[in-house]
């Protein structure tokens, strides 16, 4: 797979190469990646590659690939469990600008994190599988989200610290496990963790999923006590009506604070589940003077051709 981002008219233009390393994908390529810059081809016609076009490749193993493969291509792979979870880590650790909070923080992921990681490599499926480092920049993610001037000051103690650290800590881990009729991994999961880590209390009812902060109290309290009075509008479709759970404000909830902190979200659920609807409603109601909000839907006949056409016109 391969797509053209960052597309100007005077600036470079980067050709994004990933998936897997295949050898004789790469020897097609093996003129462009040279001095001369030449795509040829099998019919001997040749085309120049342009100044500002750069080739980027995007790898996950390197398991095909041969030494000639990876020094033409100029692939540096590091292997994620020789990375660990500490230099990730402590490079956000060190951006925080509160003293009192990095010390607080390093304490909390050394506390934490060596018992999430070790149990999550061998327990718990989730619905798609999720880096290390990927979770550990969502760790990060919603810290950020959480540890705001209004929620933390700086003379706040540990415990407030690791009150908010746990919330992130079991939506970051637990957020995306398997949860149906026959195997619900967030209900086992909520027990392992009331097991392992007894510091931060919760309510005796229902799972660890079941709670956020009151941001006045720094207590637990249901979901469900967000949740709005429905008020039917007559004039609006049926299929248009969004009735909240405690579920879709869980969504609602980190999906508006990760937004406005302009990080990616991505919503994975079986068919009829909402995502569509919830990422809808949010998107419709952003300022129109601010936002500029294009709707790309996929399906089995969505080619990378068409992607590209359809982020084009979004630049244009």
């Amino acid at each position: 797979m391969w797509e053209l981002s960052n597309i100007t008219h005077d600036g470079p233009k980067w050709i994004l190469l990933d998936g897997d390393i295949d050898p004789m994908w790469i020897e097609s390529l093996n003129t462009v990646m040279g001095d001369n810059k030449v795509l040829t081809l099998v019919s001997n016609e040749r085309i120049s590659l342009n100044p500002t076009m750069r080739l980027l490749f995007e790898i996950s193993h390197l398991h095909m690939a041969t030494p000639a493969t990876v020094s033409r291509a100029g692939i540096l792979y590091i292997n994620p469990a020789d990375l660990g979870w500490n230099l990730p880590g402590s490079s956000w650790i060190d951006k925080r600008e509160i003293q009192a909070e990095r010390a607080n923080l390093t304490f909390l992921f050394d506390k934490y994190l060596p018992a999430c990681l070790d149990t999550l490599r061998t327990r718990f499926k989730k619905i798609i599988p999720i880096p290390e480092q990927s979770t550990i920049q969502m760790l990060c993610h919603l810290l950020e989200c959480l540890l705001t001037d209004e929620d933390i000051t700086a003379d706040c103690p540990r415990e407030t610290y690791e009150l908010y650290f746990v919330f992130a800590a079991i939506w970051t881990f637990g957020g995306a496990m398997v949860q149906d009729q026959l195997v619900d991994d967030r209900a086992e999961f909520s027990k392992w963790w009331l097991t392992e880590f007894k510091t931060v209390k919760f309510p005796s009812q229902g799972t660890i999923f079941d709670y956020y902060i009151d941001p006045e109290t720094k207590k637990f309290e249901p979901w469900s006590k967000l949740i709005p009075q429905f008020e039917f509008d007559p004039e609006m479709p049926l299929q248009a009506c969004l009735v909240h759970t405690s579920e879709s404000i869980r969504v609602c909830y980190f999906l508006e604070r990760l937004l406005a902190r302009r990080r990616p979200v991505m919503l994975v659920g079986t068919a009829g589940t909402g995502e569509s609807v919830l990422v809808g409603a949010r998107l419709a109601s952003l300022d129109a003077e601010e936002y500029l909000v294009k709707n790309m839907p996929f399906n089995y006949y969505t080619t990378s051709a068409v992607l590209q056409g359809q982020c084009y016109g979004i630049h244009q």
